[in-house]
């Protein structure tokens, strides 16, 4: 007996170091990825595009790679309307067009106003003597002309969806709850967003229901993968879709762009909801939704993999997971239940206020006597 209280203190204290310990490691791990998407900011294979003359074109190509080898992926278009038509179609984030004028900056600030205000710097300091003119084709909201407005409410959007997904699913004790918990927040998650967004900050195009829809497919797609991991694998699997929550959203680019990123973690991001969530929202609500095809089925994807994880999860896994039961050690006996027999010949039957116990009495027995 002493022996057996002795094991169970030294694995409670095992247990108790082992969980604060593991997540000073990761937190660790993610401030220094917080970090890197920061301090490591410069353009990796940035789409852009140059029209006019095809020795000027060339001229311009050579000397980007000359100054910044990689960091520009440059595509020769006809003209300007050419170059307008594509940064409609969110193909690149900006025009060089060299005309009988001289030399213009035609922008998608929409795409990431980051970027656009890091190329009309560059350019600036390249030619200091020159004065370009800059026309903005798809501009950002007006309120928000540097994005630091959707960048900021983005990270706590994402985050509080993350975390609700956790409270339903230790609350949810069947499949009806968890969705019905899923639905009720996925609707009044994107109305709240967008009239936090749209409506308080001014920070979003003026379109109502169209925020509303994208809002709520991300937070559809945050949400439901926590609570199905949570479904099947309990406190592990929250652990787990937390932390992919938070490193997604560290990655998504939403306050430079994917290609500002170092490589492959700008790719990656955008395979995350967090990533996919900031390109379809500025594809839907400045491009038309050119530009936001993948990141609509990512969406998507973890939407229904959560669902489904939700629906083949445990039955009670809401009370599993509130408090579960306390598992013996090896070699020590499970506690007797209620309408077991156990194996020492006592019946353990229910009475009001306890339990009622026959002492040295055998199944048969207690059954004639009954």
């Amino acid at each position: 007996m002493v022996l057996t209280v002795e094991r169970r203190s030294l694995t409670g204290v095992r247990r108790a170091a082992a969980l604060p310990v593991g997540m000073a490691v990761l937190l660790g791990l993610i401030v220094c990825l917080y970090g890197s998407t920061v301090t490591s900011v410069r353009p990796r294979g940035l789409p852009v595009l140059v029209a006019g003359p095809a020795q000027s074109t060339q001229a311009f190509m050579d000397e980007v790679e000359h100054m910044s080898p990689g960091a520009m992926r440059v595509t020769v278009v006809a003209d300007a309307d050419a170059a307008d038509r594509a940064l409609r179609d969110r193909k690149a984030y900006a025009a060089f067009v060299f005309t009988a004028d001289g030399l213009s900056l035609r922008l998608a600030s929409a795409a990431s106003p980051a970027v656009a205000e890091a190329l009309v710097r560059g350019m600036a300091m390249t030619f200091p003597d020159l004065r370009i003119p800059v026309v903005d084709v798809v501009p950002n909201a007006a309120a928000d002309h540097q994005g630091g407005g959707v960048s900021a409410g983005y990270l706590p959007l994402v985050l509080i969806a993350a975390a609700v997904g956790v409270l339903l699913a230790r609350s949810g004790r069947s499949r009806q709850q968890r969705l019905v918990g899923l639905s009720c927040f996925v609707v009044a998650g994107g109305v709240a967003g967008t009239l936090a967004l749209s409506g308080g900050l001014d920070v979003l195009p003026d379109n109502f229901l169209r925020s509303v829809v994208v809002l709520a497919v991300i937070t559809a797609a945050v949400t439901a993968p926590v609570m199905g991991l949570g479904a099947v694998a309990a406190v592990r699997g929250l652990v787990a879709a937390v932390a992919l929550t938070v490193v997604g959203v560290a990655l998504s680019g939403a306050s430079s762009a994917p290609e500002m990123l170092p490589t492959p973690w700008g790719g990656f991001g955008q395979l995350l909801p967090p990533g996919a969530g900031v390109t379809l929202a500025r594809s839907t609500l400045y491009f038309d939704g050119a530009g936001g095809g993948r990141a609509a089925a990512v969406l998507t994807i973890w939407a229904v993999v959560g669902i489904a994880l939700m629906l083949v999860g445990r039955e009670r896994a809401g009370a599993g997971l509130a408090r579960g039961p306390e598992a013996p050690l090896p070699g020590e006996p499970a506690p007797a239940e209620v309408g077991t027999t156990p194996a020492t010949g006592q019946i353990v039957r229910p009475r009001e206020g306890g339990l009622e116990i026959s002492h040295g009495v055998s199944p048969r027995e207690e059954g004639f006597r009954a």
